[in-house]
């Protein structure tokens, strides 16, 4: 085989065939049974599924108080407000939930990003079920806490 004035020798061929089947097969192994930790070799959850037509979309949200708040106030689940990007959070929500001091970092950071604002005094993960019924929102917003942390 001749490519580019170059000739490419039997075990250049078998070489590269091998690969192109491992390859093809941990793709397509991946995207039948893979989950989203065999990445690259499966599809993301996120951009594979659809939320079915009638049901609730989730997302996770923080709240926080601080020391004049008598109620939660929502903020920000950014790198910009907290260091760490939604994503990351999210995915920590096992050892969150059973470590909810977990959420006092998230406070630290907070106060190591905005000197300027209140210090948090207590923070909260909760989640919220946006309820869609023919893929429109009804108006109906479930909220459940999932974790809390407060220093005072």
């Amino acid at each position: 085989m001749q490519t580019g004035g170059t000739t490419l020798g039997a075990w250049g061929v078998r070489w590269r065939a091998a690969t192109l089947t491992v390859l093809a097969a941990l793709f397509v192994l991946g995207s039948v049974v893979g989950q989203d930790d065999w990445w690259p070799f499966s599809p993301w959850r996120m951009f594979s599924t659809s939320t079915p037509a009638s049901g609730a979309v989730v997302a996770m949200a923080l709240e926080v108080q601080t020391a004049d708040d008598v109620s939660w106030r929502p903020t920000g689940l950014t790198p910009w407000n907290v260091g760490l990007n939604r994503a990351e959070v999210e995915g920590r929500i096992p050892q969150i939930t059973s470590d909810p001091g977990m959420l006092g970092t998230l406070a630290a950071s907070h106060v190591r990003l905005h000197p300027s604002d209140a210090p948090w005094t207590a923070v909260r993960l909760v989640r919220r079920e946006t309820v869609i019924v023919d893929r429109v929102p009804t108006g109906e917003v479930r909220t459940r806490e999932v974790a809390s942390w407060s220093a005072r």
